[in-house]
């Protein structure tokens, strides 16, 4: 029988679960759509028990694809990362008293507004993050005051709620805690006074570990066969992560995930002082705790992404034939010097509308093509500086995501970044997550290969970078993936 892991990525728009052996060979993976109830006014939220309960049936799924590969098969260990900000309240018999509220739905916005001006002034230089309705912190304030008792249970975000659900005890994962505005980045630990404003105690938080740190076996009511035995863990914040999959965490690394939403994630081996937390903030930057404990990570957003699907759409391109000839005609046209023929502007992660600015009859597809591309990499680049201001220059870049695979892409980025490389793990969040999960699995079977902690080892100090090393290596072939409606 072979022991496969299994690393979970809980996303926006779809879930996945990618099988892998123990030394990192991929060998199945699974998708759906994440299910979310759209109301007025850009709200969106879903079931917690449903989410799960689907991401759980994919994951048995995913293994019973495994097994006709692989002949017969047990899961040695499972680790689940995702988006943050959402979860849920759960009560004493584990029911959700609250839905799970997405990370991008404003609600709390006019709760927020209402803060005092000097807690306000303070949250970036405490929290590392912007006073704005993607925090957990929103989403509770506004729970709060829609009568929801937030005394009568406990909060667990998205992944956290499906270890729980396999049999896992309840945790609060470092990274995703860091998300949730009531986090202090320096101390590690809760913001007093922002528990004191929800009227809540310590514990409507579980205890705190550290990303894959194994929380028990899977096994119960909730759990399928397929997965009875496996060491779980909870792997963490999906962007760092998916750093992880890509082998892009070495200290003053930046990680360039290139999807629909672009993000950059500098990796750091020292702490972000208050000072220069509140001065990244301003400048679109978070600064908050890493997956891999020990470290810590700046991360900035654009919606670049965004902005070339619309621009595809308006020119047309509907496939991947017609993207490929639009590429073809960018690169020939790569050096022509498009000032005052054609400008776009939307990029900022605050914005998203694309709005171009043609002033000459000779812009063709390939110019305005080029013009989206360089105006989202000259918004990331603005956000890069930011860091570079604060921390000097970056030694190299991965870039990860879709667009990649577009030639005219990749020589907007060589032109960027630092020592670009670039990566086609496929699934890099759900593969980093198998790397938690080699961990909490090897740190369970074997507990003398968990990290030291003073003079004793403790897998709950969850792993230490070359434990991930140990798993992580260069992407091989795509296993096939097959999308559930």
């Amino acid at each position: 029988m072979t022991t496969v892991l299994l690393g979970i990525d809980v996303g926006t728009t779809h879930s996945k679960v990618l099988v892998t052996t123990t030394d990192g060979r991929e060998i199945a993976v699974r998708s759906i759509r994440t299910e979310w109830t759209s109301r007025p006014g850009g709200l969106a939220d879903t079931d917690g028990i449903e989410l799960a309960d689907a991401v759980i049936a994919l994951a048995a799924q995913t293994v019973r694809a495994a097994a006709e590969q692989l002949g017969p098969v047990r899961v040695g260990g499972l680790a689940v990362t995702g988006m943050a900000e959402a979860g849920v309240i759960l009560d004493n018999g584990g029911v959700p008293h609250s839905p799970v509220i997405a990370w991008f739905d404003p609600r709390g916005r006019d709760q927020l507004a209402a803060l005092p001006a000097d807690l306000a002034a303070k949250f970036p230089a405490i929290t590392g993050l912007p006073l704005g309705p993607q925090v957990t912190l929103s989403k509770l304030l506004w729970l709060k005051q829609s009568g929801v008792d937030l005394t009568a249970g406990q909060w667990l975000h998205v992944p956290e709620l499906i270890v729980h659900r396999l049999g896992g005890r309840a945790a609060a994962e470092t990274s995703l805690l860091a998300r949730t505005g009531l986090f202090d980045q320096g101390t590690g630990a809760l913001w007093p006074t922002m528990l004191d404003l929800l009227g809540i105690e310590q514990t409507f938080f579980p205890d705190q570990v550290a990303a894959g740190a194994p929380l028990g076996t899977a096994g119960g009511p909730h759990c399928p066969a397929e997965l009875r035995g496996a060491t779980l863990a909870v792997a963490g914040h999906d962007h760092p992560v998916a750093a992880v999959g890509c082998g892009a965490v070495a200290p003053g690394e930046v990680f360039d995930s290139f999807g629909t939403a672009q993000v950059y994630l500098r990796t750091l081996d020292e702490p972000v002082d208050p000072q220069r937390r509140a001065r990244l903030v301003a400048a679109g930057v978070n600064a908050v705790r890493h997956a891999v404990p020990g470290r810590w990570h700046l991360l900035g957003g654009t919606k670049a992404g965004l902005l070339m699907r619309r621009t595809l759409a308006l020119l047309g391109v509907t496939n991947d034939a017609g993207r490929a000839a639009l590429d073809a005609a960018a690169v020939a046209a790569f050096d022509v010097d498009i000032t005052g023929l054609v400008e776009v502007s939307g990029a900022a992660n605050d914005d998203g509308t694309l709005r171009i600015t043609a002033v000459s009859d000779s812009v063709t597809p390939a110019l305005l093509w080029l013009a989206t591309v360089r105006h989202g990499v000259a918004e990331a680049d603005r956000l890069l500086q930011a860091m570079t201001a604060e921390f000097g220059p970056a030694p190299a870049a991965v870039v990860a995501g879709g667009w990649t695979a577009m030639t005219s892409v990749r020589l907007a980025k060589q032109q960027a970044l630092p020592q670009v490389r670039f990566t086609d793990r496929p699934q890099a969040g759900a593969f980093g997550a198998a790397a938690f999960a080699s961990f909490a699995h090897r740190s369970t079977e074997n507990p003398v290969s968990a990290p030291t902690s003073g003079n004793r080892r403790d897998a709950t100090a969850g792993p230490a970078q070359e434990d991930l090393d140990r798993f992580t290596r260069p992407a091989g072939p795509d296993p096939i993936e097959e999308k559930t409606a």
